[in-house]
């Protein structure tokens, strides 16, 4: 069987582990990108909208935060902000349906006409500037809040590299998570089995070949991402 490596931060982690490890699986949690929290977060002010614009972004906030609870509106750029959002505070975060980015969260924000008021942008360092750019360019009253930055672990890179090189399947929900590995000169990614969401494999498919190249419409459904690998080491 092929090692199944996550190298994304998520929500049900625990989840896929017992149901990969049931089915005979080795499950190899190695996040290639380390989150390092930045005390930035703003204690003074209330807002009418919260954009999430990672998931790492919402994970090191702190639960007990009444910013989260007091808002109207909780945007994420995917599944996974909604995941954690839900985990994490119990509350419902609005996604793109299927456009897991950043302009389609801005447009499914337009196309449905919410008037987002007061707006907090959760983000990490060096992350996109789209939503930045577009709430700046409607006049949007808001504040931008870097939270953390990421950091590359060269040791998990190296573990990664090596299981990879004997064929593996890496899972990976977002393109600073799998860049270090595309990037890499020591793995040959024709070996690789790559599970993304919609918009993680823009940077596997200008790399050149892979092993394979599966989207996953629904990270929620742990079965269907099992019967997924399943299908692919038959």
């Amino acid at each position: 069987m092929l090692s199944v490596i996550l190298v994304s931060n998520y929500s049900m982690k625990e989840e896929l582990e017992d149901a990969l490890k049931l089915n005979g699986y080795d499950f190899n949690d190695l996040m290639i990108q380390d989150i390092q929290h930045i005390e930035r977060y703003p204690i003074d002010d209330e807002y009418k909208t919260i954009i999430i614009q990672s998931a790492n972004a919402i994970k090191k906030i702190d639960s007990s935060n009444n910013h989260i609870y007091g808002s109207k509106y909780i945007f994420g750029i995917g599944p996974n902000c909604k995941s954690w959002v839900k985990k994490k505070f119990s509350l419902e975060c609005i996604i793109p349906e299927a456009d897991y980015s950043s302009v389609g969260l801005i447009k499914k924000i337009q196309d449905e006409g919410y008037n987002l008021g007061k707006t907090l942008l959760l983000k990490g360092i060096g992350g996109k500037e789209i939503i930045h750019n577009y709430l700046k360019e409607k006049k949007i009253d808001h504040t931008v809040c870097d939270v953390y930055e990421r950091v590359l672990n060269t040791d998990n890179l190296r573990k990664v590299e090596k299981m990879a090189s004997k064929g593996a399947i890496v899972i990976g929900f977002s393109k600073s998570s799998i860049e270090p590995l595309i990037d890499s000169k020591e793995v040959n990614i024709k070996d690789i089995h790559f599970f993304v969401l919609d918009k993680s494999d823009e940077n596997i498919l200008k790399s050149g070949q892979v092993a394979s190249l599966t989207k996953l419409e629904d990270i929620y459904d742990i079965n269907g991402i099992v019967n997924k690998i399943k299908g692919i080491d038959e």
